[in-house]
């Protein structure tokens, strides 16, 4: 929801109209006191302008004064009902000048924000209502962030306490960095458009952040540590890196790491040494996180099956592998080393059978022959035998005939 247009006074100057309003504000603080059971300072003086472009200018707060504030910012999470889940946020350069982009705790986002980019409401103490982005991806919000920070005036240091009140809706508490505390955080609803920046200025710079989708620096506090999705703020060259120490894998100005389990990073970062390049560092702009990091993780699979491989690796295997990777080619993954390999082993492995089964089929046309061989050796032998037994008849017949021929040639007249 857009900052509602403020009224311009007809007889008393903005300042006196602040005062005045402002009075009116704590009078509503001190009814709200007792059933927060949080103390508060009205003698700290509103400023009438602020311009987030320049507040990095200004003499920042000591770890004396961070301290305070998160210390006021816990004892009102203390005192919030606990049926509410709740995490406390203190304010960095990137959350209130320059980036104007919110991270919030990985841990909570996993057990409590939606799965899918969704609209997430933020009310502030005087119940104005605030619409955000939140990205899924990106465990944050982006677009209307922004509007929030310059509406209340948020300065590094500042500690904020996030309520959930129901589902994708914040209560949201300031303890602020410079003496006002979170109950009062109310007060900074006087005056709070940015010196010289009208409503429809602020309205275009929040379409620009839905747009543009917050492509800036995300600075975790000590407590997010490591964890979660973050932007980068420059990526090193390959060249320049020394060890895995050095390496993190970005996409789209993302670092991904936390969403590759550790073992494969380590191989994801020797299959890139062996190349000298990030093999991810073309891929499409814009494209999935979810999906570059599958194909990242597919890319090691496929290099560890190829590694596995034996002789008696099916054919179909290799041509699996090697669709595969041709599909990540096609987003612009540098996986041509893998497909060449894969290659070079079909080359060897099928050429090797082509051999064999030319030479296999020699040699069944071989057995072949020697079978129509013995068939007729078989069937000479046949005929040997037959012609030895006619031949013997004869004789036989040959011997009676010549004492019968005797017998008749001596025979009386």
């Amino acid at each position: 929801m857009a900052i509602a247009p403020q009224s311009k006074p007809t007889n008393t100057s903005p300042l006196t109209s602040s005062k005045r309003k402002t009075m009116g504000i704590k009078k509503k603080v001190l009814q709200k006191k007792a059933k927060q059971k949080v103390s508060f300072d009205l003698q700290q003086n509103l400023s009438v302008s602020y311009d987030p472009k320049s507040a990095h200018l200004t003499q920042p707060p000591n770890s004396q004064s961070k301290s305070a504030a998160m210390e006021r910012a816990k004892e009102v999470q203390a005192s919030l009902p606990s049926e509410f889940p709740s995490f406390v946020k203190p304010m960095l350069p990137s959350h209130v000048t320059g980036g104007f982009w919110l991270g919030f705790p990985k841990k909570f986002c996993d057990v409590h924000m939606p799965k899918h980019d969704e609209t997430v409401v933020l009310v502030d103490e005087d119940d104005q209502e605030f619409n955000t982005k939140y990205l899924v991806d990106k465990f944050g919000l982006s677009a209307g962030w922004r509007g929030f920070s310059i509406a209340h005036k948020l300065l590094e240091g500042d500690a904020l306490i996030f309520q959930m009140i129901k589902n994708w809706k914040f209560k949201v508490y300031i303890a602020r960095v410079n003496g006002l505390n979170e109950i009062d955080g109310a007060l900074g609803l006087l005056n709070l458009v940015p010196y010289g920046m009208n409503l429809s200025q602020i309205e275009r710079e929040r379409d620009e952040e839905d747009m543009d989708q917050d492509k800036s620096l995300v600075v975790f506090n000590q407590s997010e540590a490591t964890e979660g999705l973050r932007f980068s703020q420059s990526v090193v060259e390959f060249k320049n890196i020394k060890s895995i120490k050095d390496f993190n894998i970005v996409v789209d100005d993302l670092v991904i790491d936390s969403e590759i389990p550790k073992h494969f990073q380590i191989k994801y970062y020797d299959l890139c040494c062996s190349q000298n390049m990030y093999l991810h560092e073309n891929l499409l702009k814009g494209l999935n996180v979810k999906l570059a990091v599958g194909i990242i993780l597919e890319t090691v699979t496929v290099s560890d099956a190829i590694k596995a491989c034996k002789v008696t690796t099916t054919r179909d295997d290799f041509e699996t592998w090697d669709k595969t990777l041709k599909a990540f080619e096609e987003v612009g993954m540098k996986v041509g080393f893998l497909r060449g390999r894969i290659g070079k082993l079909l080359g060897l492995l099928f050429e090797s059978s082509e051999v064999l089964e030319v030479k296999r089929n020699e040699q069944v046309k071989a057995k072949e022959e020697l079978r129509v061989f013995n068939d007729k050796l078989l069937r000479v032998k046949e005929v040997i035998k037959n012609l030895d037994f006619e031949i013997e008849s004869l004789k036989m017949k040959g011997e009676k005939l010549e004492l019968v021929f005797c017998k008749e040639a001596n025979a009386p007249w």
